[in-house]
């Protein structure tokens, strides 16, 4: 405890200009456990959740700025259920005020892409009306320009009128397809399929196939990567400092 308390306090104090005994202290399993526990639902992260996002803003800013903590806000941006939109609105809101200080990080700029996919519209324009600010600070860097791209601030600088109706249709999309999956009741296999547990108790040869082939709809609980959508910028090994 006080060798690591030393060492992270030292580190921490000296980057946030406070008091070595403030700095954020993280280590690299238990901040592995709580990423995978804030990718369970609300029902079952609740806890964890609200102990994340009610973070002062100082540490806060501090893990968004940390190769291994900005993770876990990451995984607090994403974790699915109803109520968790409302959990996480006070870790938004500082994100998105202090956006200027998260842009010269690259662990930052992922926090904040991260934090737009979880934000409606009108809290994703404000998001970029604060980014406006840092424009060419972004542009600077390889991780600022990756960010610009995902959040399309080209097209939103150019035409926001067009720009807000594109992104309420990709909204309307992810909440209609949300409803029907979560809606949608388990499948069960047909009488007679093939897909039925052997005599051993083992899987059917087909249900073997799909899992060696990684195959299965959105329904059966497959996760898109965690760095998200296909196209995005890949997110840094937390073996790299990400300054």
């Amino acid at each position: 405890g006080g060798k690591g308390g030393g060492k992270g306090g030292g580190k921490g104090g000296g980057k946030g200009g406070g008091a070595p005994a403030a700095g954020l202290v993280v280590g690299n399993l238990g901040s592995r456990i709580l990423e995978a526990l804030l990718t369970l639902p609300y029902a079952e992260s609740r806890a964890a959740l609200h102990s994340v996002c009610s973070l002062p803003p100082s540490p806060l800013l501090e893990a968004a700025r940390h190769p291994l903590a900005s993770r876990v806000l990451e995984a607090a941006l994403r974790t699915p259920g109803e109520g968790a939109a409302q959990a996480r609105e006070p870790l938004q809101e500082t994100l998105r005020s202090n956006a200027a200080k998260l842009v010269r990080s690259r662990a930052g700029c992922f926090v904040l892409g991260a934090a737009f996919d979880a934000s409606p519209t009108a809290a994703q324009e404000s998001l970029l009306a604060a980014l406006a600010a840092s424009e060419a600070e972004l542009r600077g860097t390889t991780h600022g320009n990756a960010l610009l791209r995902r959040l399309r601030f080209d097209h939103y600088k150019s035409h926001p009128g067009s720009w807000a109706s594109m992104q309420e249709r990709a909204q309307r999309k992810r909440d209609s397809f949300a409803e029907l999956f979560a809606a949608e009741p388990a499948a069960r296999p047909a009488r007679g399929s093939k897909q039925r547990r052997g005599k051993d108790g083992g899987e059917g040869k087909a249900g073997r196939e799909g899992k060696a082939g990684g195959g299965g709809s959105a329904g059966s609980g497959a996760r898109c990567p965690p760095d998200g959508p296909k196209g995005a910028p890949k997110r840094p090994d937390p073996a790299d400092s990400g300054s």
